[in-house]
This record gives structure tokens, C-alpha cells and sequence, in this order.
């Protein structure tokens, strides 16, 4: 078991210390990786539009596979309502 203050981030990298300020845990160490630490906003906003943009393109194939859906409700009601009739044609032929 590894006791003590760490050198390395798991990822490699440097850390950083810092101490807690709260009231909890005042004067408690605490480690933050060098390159983890804050993110960059330029990547962060990056990474933001990304998953607006595929979120945006999911929201599109969900509305398409909707209207699909509807239409394919209407076709279903429509060969439904064809059943019906042929089976009431061909019962009155048969017993007639």
C-alpha cells in the first residue's frame, strides 16, 4: 500500500497540492493533476459544440423516425380496415 503525498497523476503528469480551506477538512492536502486541473475553455467550448451539433442531429432522426412512425400507423389502419372487408366479402360469398 502506497502511503504518503503522491509525485505522479495516474495519467502520468505532475501534480499540484493544495490545501482545503473548509471547516471540515481544514488543513487537509488535497492533489490535482497539472494537466487536468482547469480545463482550457477554447477545448472545453470545442467539446461543447460538438455534442450540440450531434445532439441537434439525433434530435433530427428522432423527429424523422416520428413522422415514419405515423405514416406507417395510418398504412398499418389502412390494411387493417382492407382485412376487414375482404373477410366480410368472402364470408358473405361462402355462405351465400
Amino acid at each position: 500500500m502506497n502511503r504518503g503525498f503522491p509525485s505522479n497523476c495516474g495519467c502520468g503528469a505532475g501534480i499540484t497540492t493544495f490545501t482545503s480551506g473548509t471547516q471540515e477538512n481544514s488543513g487537509r492536502p488535497f492533489f490535482r493533476c497539472e494537466t487536468r486541473g482547469e480545463p482550457k475553455v477554447e477545448v472545453h467550448e470545442t467539446e461543447l459544440g460538438k455534442v450540440k451539433s450531434e445532439i441537434k442531429e439525433l434530435m433530427e432522426i428522432a423527429l424523422n423516425n416520428k413522422i415514419k412512425i405515423q405514416k406507417n400507423k395510418v398504412v398499418i389502419k389502412g390494411l387493417v380496415v382492407y382485412a376487414c372487408i375482404v373477410t366480410v366479402v368472402f364470408g358473405a360469398y361462402v355462405l351465400f
